[in-house]
């Protein structure tokens, strides 16, 4: 009976060291992925309550950026997530003036790159990108350096049969 035991419990021990190594994988792929995604957003400020900020409804769930780039970085508003998706709202430059509307559609696309959406994988494996669509952007309060505002977008791609709608955005930047 002590050499089944004996070996039952070396196969419990060398299956927990398997699950502790799998999870020890996990988290370097983890790190690997936000290392990478802070070397393509270099000059990406963290959000907070009181500083930049940018979230939205996408499809009904929400979605909260967790790093913005500046106003003085392209002249739109970028917010990114920590799994490296994001939202870019284009036309926002340091100098517009409070009130300013803009309507997105064929002059002004936004960005939607979503990427844990299985369904927006398309056949090559590469996340689609949706930048076809019709929406709103307006310029809420201007304060100093910082612009506020609203938008909402319904974003599609010709590699992609379903719409995504967004719907509550505000942005607060720099």
């Amino acid at each position: 009976m002590k050499p089944i035991s004996f070996l039952l419990l070396a196969l419990i021990c060398a299956l927990s060291a398997c699950n502790g190594q799998q999870k020890s994988n996990a988290k370097k792929m983890s790190d690997g992925i936000q290392a990478l995604r802070k070397e393509h957003t270099p000059g990406s400020i963290p959000t907070s309550a009181t500083g930049y900020y940018m979230r939205c409804k996408i499809d009904g769930k929400d979605w909260v950026a967790t790093s913005m780039m500046p106003l003085k970085v392209d002249d739109r508003v970028l917010g990114y997530t920590e799994a490296g998706d994001y939202i870019g709202i284009p036309g926002i430059t340091n100098n517009i003036r409070q009130g300013f509307k803009l309507t997105l559609g064929k002059s002004y696309n936004a960005d939607l790159y979503i990427q844990n959406d299985k369904s927006l994988i398309d056949k090559n494996g590469d996340v689609i990108l949706l930048d076809k669509e019709s929406g709103k952007v307006e310029i809420t309060k201007r304060d100093g350096d910082w612009v506020e505002g609203t938008f909402y977008f319904t974003a599609g791609s010709s590699k992609y049969d379903k719409k995504i709608q967004v719907t509550g955005g505000v942005f607060r930047v720099r």
